[in-house]
């Protein structure tokens, strides 16, 4: 498995328990399975701690759909990762 099926795999799971439904659509808006405000932001602290990641106000506003929350999760991981990298060279 490589590293964004891992993060995708734990992102839907996340969504899936948050949400009380059994199964996330990559491309279903998210509202359509009941996200609200609230849970919107606990999901992204959520988010946050599961990955050690931080996501700006503005960013989850953009995060419509498990598929675009998993892109930026990604990206944001690899930037730590590069940037990781970059500390130990």
């Amino acid at each position: 498995m490589n590293v964004s099926d891992a993060v995708g795999e734990r992102v839907l799971a996340m969504f899936s328990r948050g949400l009380h439904v059994v199964e996330i659509d990559m491309d279903t808006p998210l509202l359509d399975y009941g996200l609200d405000s609230v849970r919107s932001v606990e999901l992204v602290i959520e988010l946050e701690r599961e990955f050690d990641i931080a996501i700006t106000d503005e960013e989850a506003a953009q995060l419509h759909t498990a598929r675009e929350v998993i892109a930026c999760v990604l990206a944001k991981t690899a930037h730590d990762r590069r940037a990781g990298a970059g500390a130990r060279a």
